[in-house]
């Protein structure tokens, strides 16, 4: 029999309200690798959020597994109905790249199924940051 452990590093800041992609953008600002890609995921319920760090890559990527994000959020969070994800980028562009853009487009996907809500999807980096909702693409 194989045995598989996960381990989350959970990041709580209880009383944290996450209202804008800008609130999400100075929780996460000052937690993130900045030499790593980190993926967050953000469960939001009554506006305050929680940040649990899913997935860590390497300097041009990580690897995000969709059903992680949702075993997270039903086994952890099961009142939460809402969330945001996002990522930082080591080189400091913010402009997501053309797998961010399907990731996001596939966690929405799942989200709609699941009966959730995704708020926002957020690419990072030291000196700003990109919203898919402010720019349209959520």
């Amino acid at each position: 029999m194989n045995v598989v452990e996960v381990r989350y590093r959970v990041m709580e800041r209880p009383g944290t309200k996450v209202a804008s992609p800008e609130d999400a953008y100075r929780l996460l600002k000052g937690m993130f690798n900045p030499v790593q890609e980190e993926f967050y995921v953000l469960p939001r319920i009554g506006g305050e959020a929680a940040v649990e760090r899913l997935f860590v890559g390497g300097t041009d990527g990580a690897t995000v597994d969709v059903k992680v994000i949702f075993h997270k959020l039903l086994t952890r969070y099961p009142n939460c109905r809402e969330f945001l994800v996002a990522h930082n980028h080591p080189s400091g562009n913010v402009k997501p790249s053309q797998e961010d853009i399907q990731v996001t487009k596939k966690i929405k996907a799942a989200a709609e199924v699941m009966d959730y809500e995704l708020v926002d999807s957020i690419v990072f980096s030291n000196v700003g940051y990109f919203s898919f909702k402010e720019n349209g693409l959520l």
